[in-house]
């Protein structure tokens, strides 16, 4: 059941929180929303209305420098203003809204391994790092198996992205080359295996 749009009135609004809570710090223009979470722009327009009249985010509007040619030796500078968000960092309920957030995403970390029924001859899928809230090591996802669709895997990778506001690290290996990296102790799948994660699936032995 998904519980969060229900609460908050719509997807939309919930991606777009997700964003924000995600990326503190950062300024989002409308286009860089719609491309991270796949909120039309105007849905998204409609619920930063919403956001911002209870205090969720902030707008201003930003100088960006461009330059453009101007005769053949010498270049002009113009500067173009863009209206951008990001979270308010004064907002009260920050906090309770990213516990709630994060403990909603985890708790439904199983549905991710339906995700990827699609996407070849799967033997493995293992989370780490961010799904873990651990940051030691260098990939949140890693995919193992034969005949692999890497356009499948990498589309539903882009929608998890979408839905939690961050870009994912993450791996895809032959079966093979992935038995032959564990078994000569490469760094890069003792970097996933040596810490906190998860398998989802996992078919090597079947």
């Amino acid at each position: 059941m998904e519980i969060l749009p229900k609460l908050f009135g719509s997807k939309e609004r919930v991606k777009l929180m997700r964003l924000f809570l995600s990326n503190p710090n950062l300024y989002f223009s409308l286009a860089d929303m719609a491309r991270r979470t796949k909120v039309p722009a105007r849905s998204a327009k409609r619920e930063l209305e919403s956001l911002g009249e209870i205090g969720f985010v902030t707008m201003k509007k930003l100088a960006i420098l461009a330059v453009a040619p101007s005769g053949k030796k010498k270049q002009k500078q113009t500067a173009t203003k863009s209206l951008v968000w990001q979270l308010n960092q004064d907002f009260f309920f920050s906090e309770h809204l990213r516990s709630m957030f994060n403990a909603d995403f985890f708790a439904s970390q199983n549905d991710l391994a339906d995700r990827f029924k699609n996407c070849g001859k799967v033997k493995l899928v293992v989370i780490s790092g961010l799904f873990i809230q651990d940051g030691g090591t260098r990939a949140d996802i890693l995919v193992v198996g034969d005949d692999l669709r890497r356009v499948a895997i990498e589309n539903v990778i882009s929608t998890i992205e979408s839905e939690i506001g961050r870009e994912l690290i993450y791996a895809i290996l032959d079966t093979q080359d992935y038995l032959f990296r564990l078994s000569s102790s490469d760094r890069f799948v003792r970097d996933i295996t040596d810490y906190p994660h998860k398998r989802l699936i996992d078919r090597l032995n079947g």
